[in-house]
């Protein structure tokens, strides 16, 4: 299997998936960057795949799925603003709702990243407790700009 194809098992996701970084939006694409040496396979939009369904819904914006070797890794990204503590909060409902979703799926079983990416400046403090208590709980803030 491959991170498309588990992609495409899943009925609202079906065919949404693009290659490389395609499935960001231009405004969160440009926070968002590969690397020279990095193969990136796809990328899904998982907030607008879900907005009919779950419109009320804390719904998780990314995945993209890069090539290492023989295998894939997913970055889980999200990009929402980081201005303070209702913002940590606001990400905390994110990182339920997508844990809740990959619940049994095949998309569960890939080694991954989460990420959040600050959709303007941040005025996040790195010693503030709520964001340590989402780092523990495996969610990694990545300031203004990710590089995969």
């Amino acid at each position: 299997m491959s991170f498309a194809s588990d992609c495409d098992a899943v009925p609202e996701l079906l065919g949404a998936s693009k290659r490389g970084l395609r499935a960001l939006s231009a405004q969160d694409a440009a926070r968002v960057s590969k690397r020279p040496a990095t193969r990136l396979s796809t990328s899904i939009d998982i907030d607008s795949a879900f907005r009919a369904s779950q419109p009320m819904a804390a719904r998780w914006d990314y995945g993209v799925g890069q090539r290492r070797g023989e295998r894939e890794i997913v970055h889980w990204i999200e990009v929402h603003p980081a201005a303070g503590g209702n913002n940590i909060s606001q990400m905390q409902n994110k990182l339920n709702w997508l844990r809740s979703w990959l619940h049994g799926k095949p998309l569960a079983n890939y080694e991954r990243q989460v990420v959040w990416v600050a959709s303007a400046k941040s005025a996040l403090n790195a010693r503030d407790p709520q964001l340590k208590a989402l780092a523990q709980a495996g969610l990694r803030f990545a300031g203004g700009h990710y590089a995969i």
